[in-house]
């Protein structure tokens, strides 16, 4: 079965744009909801990043701080995270 190359060529820039979009996609995980002032902070902070279509999560899980994921890319300045590099740390040492 042969597939119409227009309608291949449509697919494939679409999937194009969709993983671009999502390699651009911020996402925000707090322990609570950030107000206004934090969400001002953290854009002067990361200023590299598209923070216009931002989507903000609250996580309890995470104790206190953030986590931003960014496509692939996290960074966890949060303190479950902490507790878990430090748990790590610990168990690594003989």
């Amino acid at each position: 079965m042969k597939i119409n190359p227009k309608l291949k060529k449509d697919l494939k820039s679409f999937l194009l744009e969709n993983i671009q979009k999502e390699q651009n996609r911020v996402l925000v995980m707090s322990a609570d909801v950030l107000g206004s002032d934090e969400k001002r902070v953290l854009g002067k902070k990361f200023s590299d990043l598209n923070w216009s279509q931002a989507d903000y999560q609250v996580d309890k899980s995470i104790i206190a701080g953030i986590i931003i994921k960014v496509g692939s890319k996290t960074i966890d300045l949060s303190l479950m995270g902490s507790l878990s590099k430090l748990s790590n740390t610990l168990y690594e040492i003989d």
